[in-house]
C-alpha cells in the first residue's frame, strides 16, 4: 500500500513538471520600456570652432540614449538616438543607421576630404534624421534645407575633444542623390 501512495505521489510529481507555469491574463505582455527624458540624458556641451557651426547652431549639446524595444517583439533591437541642441533653438533628433568608411563618396568627393578626417580614421557614424526643430531665422544644418542624415565623427583615441558634424540631404553617404550640407566643427570648452 505505501509503495502504491509513493508511484502515485511520483507520477503526479513528474507530469506537474511537464507542465507550464499557468499565467494571468496579460502577465506575458510586459511594458515597453522608454529611453530616458531629455533631462537626464548623460550630454556634452561643445563650442563652434569654425564659421559655419556659428552660424548654424552657436554652442551645442550632444546626447545620446538608447531606446530599448517591446519585451514583446522578438526582432527588434536596441536602437541608439543622437540629439543635437543649438544654443539657437535648433533641436534634431536622429537614429543610428550605421558606421561608413571615411573614404565613402558623396557628391564626387570622400567623406574624409569633405569633414577633414585623419587619414587613419576607420569609420564615421551615420544618422538617419527623425526629427527637426529650426530656430526662428530657419536656418538648420543644411542652411534652410532640411537634412536627411547626419554624419558624425569623433576622434577614437584619448587627445583633444573635438566633435565634427555634417548634415547630407537627398540620401545617405555613398548614394547618388546624397549632397553634403557645409561640415560643422565643435570643440569642448
Amino acid at each position: 500500500m505505501l509503495v502504491r501512495f509513493v508511484l502515485i505521489a511520483a507520477a503526479l510529481l513528474v507530469a506537474g513538471c511537464g507542465r507550464a507555469p499557468e499565467q494571468q491574463v496579460g502577465a506575458g505582455e510586459a511594458p515597453p520600456l522608454d529611453s530616458p527624458a531629455p533631462e537626464s540624458e548623460p550630454s556634452r556641451g561643445f563650442t563652434p570652432a569654425n564659421d559655419a557651426a556659428r552660424a548654424a547652431t552657436g554652442d551645442v549639446t550632444v546626447a545620446m540614449s538608447l531606446s530599448l524595444p517591446d519585451a514583446g517583439d522578438q526582432n527588434a533591437s536596441a536602437q541608439e538616438t543622437l540629439t543635437l541642441r543649438g544654443a539657437n533653438g535648433l533641436l534634431i533628433a536622429a537614429a543610428v543607421t550605421s558606421a561608413v568608411s571615411p573614404a565613402t563618396m558623396v557628391e564626387g568627393q570622400t567623406l574624409r576630404a569633405l569633414m577633414a578626417l585623419p587619414v587613419e580614421e576607420p569609420q564615421t557614424l551615420v544618422y538617419r534624421v527623425s526629427s527637426q526643430t529650426k530656430p526662428e531665422n530657419g536656418q538648420g544644418l543644411c542652411a534652410a534645407a532640411d537634412p536627411a542624415f547626419v554624419v558624425i565623427w569623433e576622434p577614437s583615441g584619448p587627445g583633444e575633444a573635438v566633435l565634427k558634424v555634417m548634415g547630407l540631404t537627398g540620401g545617405a553617404p555613398g548614394a547618388a542623390g546624397a549632397r553634403a550640407c557645409p561640415m560643422l566643427e565643435y570643440r569642448r570648452p
